[in-house]
C-alpha cells in the first residue's frame, strides 16, 4: 500500500516512537529493540545520530536512516557517501530493495508500514485532508490553553527574528551605522503598500545624515525626497513644484546625488497612501522629530513614541494629494493606523533587534510596544476567533498572524507544537 505523504511523517513517527515496538522484526527477521531512536538530524548526513538498537542479541551505536522506499536509499547516493557508513538500521515504510554501504556490507532494514500506530496515520490524515481555515481546526480545543499560549509565545519571537535578518543586512551595509539601519527600516515602512523596496532604495540615496543636515527646513527635506524619488523630473505648471525642482537641482550637484532606479507604483492605491502623500509625511517626519531615532533607541514609553508622531505636512499637502492638481481641503497627517503600521514593521523588530545585539539584555521593551498596541484588526485574527483563540492585543495578533503564514497555511503541522500535541495525544 502506498504511504501518501513524505519522510517529514515517518521521522516524526521514528522519533517519538508510535509504533509498536515490543513487535519490531528485520526484513531478514532479527529482533530489534529501540534502546535509543537517536536525535533528530537536521543538516546533511543521516536523519537520526547516537541512536543506540538491540538487533538480534547485539547492541549497535550509531546512526538511523529513513525512507519512505528503501530504493532511496541507492537513489540518494548514500551507498557511495561515507557519511553513511555509520548507519545501523534502515527504516521504510515499504521495503523493496536491501541497502548497502560504501564497504558493501549490508544494513538491517525495518519495513515500518507493518509496526506504525494507525491513530497516529488517521489523525495527520484528518490535518491534511481539512478544508478548514488551519488544520486543527477540529482538534484545536484537545491542546490547553497553556500549551496554546508557550507556542503563541514562541511565534512572536519568530517573527521578530525573521526581521532581524533584514536589519542586520541594513547595519552591514551602512558599516555598523545603527542610525541609518533604523532609518532605513523606518522609510522602507513609508513605501506600504506597494512601493517598499523602491523607498528602501531610496533610504540608500537620502541618507539619514544627509536628512540631519537639511532637517531644519522641511521645503529641503521634500525636495530631497521627491527628488530623489524621480518626482521632480517632469515639466509642471505648479509653483510649489518648480521650487522644489529648483531645489533638487541643487543639493543634486552639490550631493551628487541620483534618482532611485525603482518605478514608484500607483495604480489600486488609497489617495492617503499615494507616494506623493507618504514622501511628504517623510520628509515632515524628520522635520518634526529629527532626533526620533535615538530617542526611540532610549527606549521611553509607548505613549511617548505615539506622541512624537503627532505632527502636521506642509499647508500645500493640505489641498493636494499629488502634485499639479488642487483637491479638497483635508489633512494629511499619520494616521493612528499608520502609527500601528510604523511600530508593527519598523519600530517594535528594530527595537527588538537593538535590544538584542547592542544591548545584550532581554527584549522587554520590543514587547512590550506589542503588549500597549491594539490587536489588528483582519480576516485572520477573525478566524482565529471563531477557532478559540482571540486576540487581545498586537503581541497576540502578530503570533496568530505568523502562526498562520508560516506554519498552518502550508500544513507544517509536523514543525508545530499544537499539531504535535494533537498528533501525540492518546485515542
Amino acid at each position: 500500500m502506498s504511504f501518501g505523504y513524505n519522510e517529514d511523517l515517518l521521522q516524526f513517527i521514528w522519533e517519538y516512537q508510535l509504533y509498536k515496538a515490543n513487535s519490531l522484526t528485520t526484513t531478514d527477521g532479527a529482533s530489534v529493540q529501540i534502546i535509543k531512536q537517536g536525535l533528530l538530524n537536521r543538516s546533511n548526513g543521516p536523519d537520526f545520530d547516537q541512536a543506540q538498537i538491540r538487533i538480534g542479541d547485539a547492541v549497535h551505536h550509531g546512526s538511523v536512516e529513513i525512507h519512505v522506499d528503501s530504493r532511496e536509499w541507492d537513489q540518494h547516493g548514500h551507498q557511495k557517501d561515507s557519511a553513511f557508513n555509520n548507519v545501523v538500521l534502515h527504516a521504510c515504510y515499504s521495503v523493496s530493495k536491501d541497502a548497502y554501504r560504501e564497504d558493501g556490507t549490508k544494513i538491517p532494514t525495518i519495513a515500518m508500514g507493518e509496526f506504525i500506530e494507525l491513530n497516529a496515520l488517521r489523525k495527520y490524515k484528518e490535518l491534511m485532508d481539512t478544508k478548514a481555515f488551519v488544520p486543527c481546526q477540529g482538534q484545536i480545543a484537545e491542546v490547553s490553553s497553556f500549551d496554546v499560549n508557550n507556542w503563541l509565545d514562541r511565534m512572536i519571537i519568530e517573527r521578530l527574528e525573521v526581521r532581524c535578518a533584514l536589519f542586520d543586512s541594513y547595519l552591514s551595509s551602512s558599516s555598523g551605522n545603527w542610525n541609518q539601519a533604523f532609518f532605513t527600516a523606518i522609510v522602507r515602512s513609508f513605501g506600504m503598500p506597494a512601493n517598499t523596496e523602491a523607498f528602501e532604495e531610496l533610504a540608500q540615496k537620502v541618507t539619514y545624515d544627509l536628512v540631519q543636515k537639511h532637517h531644519k527646513s522641511l521645503f529641503q527635506l521634500e525636495a530631497l525626497f521627491f527628488g530623489a524619488a524621480g518626482l521632480l523630473d517632469a515639466p509642471k505648471e505648479d509653483s510649489y513644484y518648480t521650487g522644489l525642482q529648483s531645489e533638487w537641482l541643487f543639493v543634486k550637484t552639490k550631493y551628487g546625488l541620483s534618482a532611485i532606479s525603482s518605478q514608484l507604483k500607483t495604480g489600486k492605491i488609497r489617495p492617503l497612501n499615494l507616494p506623493t502623500v507618504k514622501l511628504a509625511q517623510l520628509a515632515a517626519f524628520f522635520h518634526h522629530v529629527p532626533e526620533f531615532i535615538p530617542q526611540v533607541l532610549a527606549l521611553p514609553p509607548v505613549d511617548t513614541v505615539k506622541t512624537l508622531l503627532d505632527f502636521s505636512l506642509s499647508d500645500y499637502w493640505e489641498t493636494h494629494y499629488t502634485f499639479n492638481k488642487t483637491s479638497e481641503k483635508k489633512s494629511k497627517k499619520i494616521s493612528a493606523g499608520f502609527v500601528n503600521h510604523l511600530f508593527l514593521n519598523a519600530i517594535v523588530p528594530f527595537v527588538f533587534f537593538y535590544e538584542k545585539e547592542k544591548m545584550d539584555t532581554a527584549t522587554d521593551q520590543a514587547l512590550s510596544y506589542l503588549e500597549s498596541i491594539a490587536s489588528e484588526k483582519n480576516s485572520i485574527i477573525s478566524n482565529w476567533k471563531t477557532v478559540g483563540i482571540s486576540s487581545k492585543n498586537a503581541l497576540t495578533s502578530q503570533a496568530l498572524l505568523h502562526l498562520h503564514k508560516t506554519y498552518c497555511s502550508s500544513q507544517r503541522c509536523l514543525e508545530c507544537n499544537l499539531g504535535k500535541k494533537i498528533l501525540l495525544r492518546p485515542q
